[in-house]
Parts: structure tokens; sequence; C-alpha cells
């Protein structure tokens, strides 16, 4: 719990601690929307030995020659290196080179690289594990979005946009009889569903 003046940004270093002192082990990748995007938060994460999933915010960069969006190599023609694997000892991204230079004219140019390590040291925002664009990153980052609609339910349909306390004590009880109320419909209806399905099992049987 903290103040609705305090940024978001500010409170996720004290966060990324205290769930590791409080459950340690528990928590391997650590999900947050581009307003996270600051190098000592990634430190952080990847001091905690944690993956980290956040969107690259530009701020007043100019253009990246020789990269892609999600800061993959390309080709002399600009096509995009291929994601490949990580090496955890070093913790080095690797990058294969693309498809469309097997039937390319330059493949042989001393331009033109067959493979990229990138050490996530020399930009940890850049490069991080799982790499940007890759499936696994994409497939990770969904399941933050599944964690925005709740607090969007919570907020619109049980008030919690609405807390008005003055104090810690009272809006964290306010908090908590809020989620109790939203967790106990949530596992009735799914109780409910589980017995309606048995009963359209049965009846088909």
């Amino acid at each position: 719990m903290s103040s609705g003046s305090l940024s978001d940004s500010k409170a996720a270093i004290p966060l990324l601690k205290k769930i590791t002192a409080i459950l340690p082990k528990q928590f391997t990748t650590a999900l947050f929307d581009a307003g996270y995007d600051y190098e000592p938060v990634y430190k952080q994460a990847v001091a905690q030995t944690m993956r980290v999933v956040i969107p690259y915010n530009v701020r007043n960069e100019g253009e990246y020659v020789g990269f892609d969006e999600h800061f993959r190599p390309t080709c002399v023609r600009e096509h995009s290196y291929c994601y490949d694997s990580f090496d955890e000892k070093y913790r080095t991204l690797k990058f294969t080179r693309p498809k469309e230079c097997e039937t390319c004219p330059l493949r042989e140019d001393s331009l033109c690289q067959k493979v990229f390590k990138i050490k996530c040291e020399s930009n940890i925002r850049k490069y991080t594990y799982p790499a940007r664009g890759s499936e696994l990153w994409k497939k990770l980052y969904k399941e933050r979005t599944a964690v925005e609609r709740v607090n969007a339910y919570l907020k619109q349909y049980f008030q919690l946009i609405n807390i008005r306390h003055r104090t810690g004590k009272k809006a964290k009880l306010h908090f908590n009889l809020v989620t109790f109320i939203y967790n106990a419909s949530k596992l009735a209806v799914d109780r409910i569903n589980a017995q309606l399905q048995e009963q359209k099992v049965t009846a088909t049987d």
C-alpha cells in the first residue's frame, strides 16, 4: 500500500526487495508496464535472479542505425536477425542470420555476420532475457494484461478507485474487503460453472 501521490516506479524496487524477503524463490519474472522502464528497476530484478519483461519507453532517442524496434541487429538489407538463445553464465543474447540472407547475393559480404552475441550489461534496458520481440517475451507480457483486467474490474464495479480514507489502515481494510468479496464471488461463479458443466456432460451421456 502507498499514497496516491507516490510514483509507481519509485515503489518498484522496495516491492521487489519485499517479496523476495517474504517469499524467497517464489517469483521468477518481473512484469511491469512502460512506466517502470528505468535502469535501477532492471538491476534490482536481475540481482534477484528474475527475468525482466518491461516495454521499452523511448525518451527523446534518435534512430537506431543497424537495429530494429526490438534492438535486434539488422543485416545490410535491413532484415532483422533472429533471436536464438541466452547464455545464462555470461548473460549474453545470441542472434543468428535472418532467413532472407540464405538467397541474398550479399551473404558472403564482410558486413553480413552469421552470428551476433550481445551482452545484456551493454545496455540492461534494451537487452533483457527473454529477448524483446521473442515469443517468450510476448507470452509472459500477456499474463500481465490478465492482471490489469482484474484491476480494471475492481475499480469499475467494486469502487476500488473511490477510496477516500485519510489513514493507511482504513484504506488497507477497504482494499482487503473489496478483494475478499471479489475472490469469494469468483470462487462461487467457478464452482457453479463447474457444476453446470458436469450436469451437461451427465445429461449428454
